[in-house]
């Protein structure tokens, strides 16, 4: 699964991050950096006095793999009761 990770610094100058499941992999950076321009501009997100998103500072995508450790494709047998 790709997810785009995108980076913000909050006006209490703490990272903060948004993160959205099943990106489009055809992003451009133009367009994600337009994006993030617009989500600070919004000042959609606030906690108190405190705004989230303030400043822009990265996007990435983040492409997560996952291998199945136990379990498989069957339900792991519960325990034995002592």
């Amino acid at each position: 699964m790709k997810t785009l990770e995108l980076s913000f610094k909050g006006s209490d100058k703490r990272v903060k991050h948004l993160r959205l499941k099943y990106v489009n992999a055809d992003l451009t950076p133009g367009e994600v950096e337009a994006v993030m321009k617009q989500i600070t501009d919004a000042k959609l997100f606030a906690k108190g006095d405190v705004d989230l998103y303030a400043e822009p500072l990265r996007a990435e995508v983040v492409e997560t793999t996952r291998t199945a450790l136990v379990g498989g494709p069957q339900p792991v047998a519960p325990a034995p009761a002592v």
